[in-house]
């Protein structure tokens, strides 16, 4: 009787161990897995937002020049003038013609494809065609982007349910030899599966604190191989997936060209702020940056140069501004610095140190520049002297910096009431 008992045991013993295996080779496997797929599917959305945001430049550029036509008695020359800048913005995006998305067929896809002008006359209706054409693709890529960040977070849950199974059917199915073999390993143990059971709501915060019971598992006195195992394998997977939400969060609120924040995380900021100030009886400034004759610098020496400056620029910005401060890419080569509980004297001290900043920086081939050097304008106003909503705020600052503009560039001006 004693022998069978002995010989069910071991035979239980090696079922479990060889369960035991498995799990953890799965939770291994599928960990690894896991990353490379979400490492993928990152990269995949990285690629349509870049894609968007060259159909949105693009699509800019073609307006501005359907722009052109509001002029019924066209000359000539004016008619060639066009053709050479629908030239020159074809070569510029002409990669958006091998995209998928891309309608085949249509004029603005053999425009891109062959890099070739449009057929004379050039007609305005042509254009309006591509301007709509891109307003479809523009929001099929978007609607695209929504898809697949709601995937990606779908298939974060549906991992972690897999694994916190998996964790538990093993802890369960070994309950028997951890409290024979191992009792100062089923306290810790029966504490880690709780901690997982909780990943529900708050999932960013659970997921921290599960990877910290691990790591002090870990540290506790002389753990045993199968709970470093168990801990070190939780741990590694919280800390992996924590770093994949970090980074589709930075790809939510950052610009990919300059790394500050983008336009939509500025707006609501903005809205945030200024409904706080309203409150609160507070101060809010805003400052508008652009650079000087950055489109000659562009054309002349290329847009790998332009961007260098670009992302150099930024970067200034980004060093330059506190820790409350928001420093976004309004678009194009123009920024903006949302200043919260800042009156209007402190954010153009700041917006003045920062101009002479950048007027010291050396840029390359700045010397060709208009006065040997590259520049800003800063255009600033203030809440609630400069304005009595989020809007009006922006409206005001672009005022003062298109007045600082045409008043000599390379300034900081603030808004008044005869800008």
């Amino acid at each position: 009787m004693k022998n069978e008992s002995d010989t069910t045991g071991n035979y239980f013993l090696r079922l479990t161990m060889i369960f035991g295996i498995v799990a953890l080779i799965l939770a291994a496997g599928g960990t690894a897995w896991f990353g490379a797929f979400q490492s993928s599917r990152l990269h995949q959305i990285s690629e349509d937002e870049s894609l968007r945001m060259r159909l949105v430049e693009c699509r800019t550029s073609i307006s501005s020049i359907e722009q052109l036509f509001g002029d019924e008695h066209l000359v000539l020359g004016k008619q060639a003038d066009i053709q050479s800048k629908l030239r020159i913005e074809c070569a510029r995006f002409s990669e958006i013609g091998r995209s998928l998305e891309m309608k085949q067929g249509s004029e603005l896809n053999q425009w891109l494809k062959h890099r070739q002008p449009l057929a004379a006359p050039v007609s305005r209706e042509s254009l309006q065609l591509m301007v709509v054409d891109m307003d479809g693709m523009i929001e099929k890529l978007s609607a695209k982007i929504t898809d697949e960040k709601a995937q990606l977070t779908a298939s974060l849950n549906y991992y972690l349910v897999f694994i916190t199974l998996l964790l538990v059917v093993v802890v369960l199915a070994g309950g028997k030899l951890i409290i024979s073999s191992y009792r100062r390993s089923i306290i810790p143990l029966h504490k880690l599966s709780e901690r997982l059971a909780l990943l529900n709501c708050n999932l960013s915060e659970s997921l921290h604190d599960t990877a910290e019971a691990a790591e002090t598992l870990l540290n506790g006195e002389d753990p045993s191989a199968d709970m470093r195992s168990v801990s070190e394998s939780v741990a590694s997977m919280c800390h992996d997936i924590e770093e994949k939400n970090r980074k589709l969060d930075e790809l939510h609120i950052r610009d990919e060209k300059t790394n500050l924040y983008n336009y939509r995380h500025f707006k609501e900021h903005l809205i945030i702020d200024v409904e706080r100030a309203r409150r609160f009886n507070g101060d809010i400034s805003l400052a508008m940056i652009d650079i000087d004759n950055f489109k000659n610098y562009n054309d002349r020496y290329g847009h790998v140069a332009g961007d260098r400056a670009l992302a150099r620029i930024a970067e200034i910005i980004r060093k330059e501004c506190r820790m409350t401060d928001i420093p976004s890419r309004f678009g194009g080569d123009e920024f903006a610095i949302l200043f919260p509980k800042t009156d209007r004297a402190t954010a153009l001290d700041i917006s003045e140190r920062l101009r002479n900043i950048i007027y010291a920086e050396p840029f390359e081939h700045e010397s060709k520049q208009p006065g040997g050097q590259l520049t800003v304008s800063i255009g600033v106003a203030s809440w609630l002297d400069d304005a009595t909503d989020g809007t009006s705020l922006i409206v005001n600052a672009d005022k003062a910096l298109y007045k600082a503009k045409s008043s000599g560039k390379n300034m900081v001006l603030a808004f008044t009431r005869e800008v």
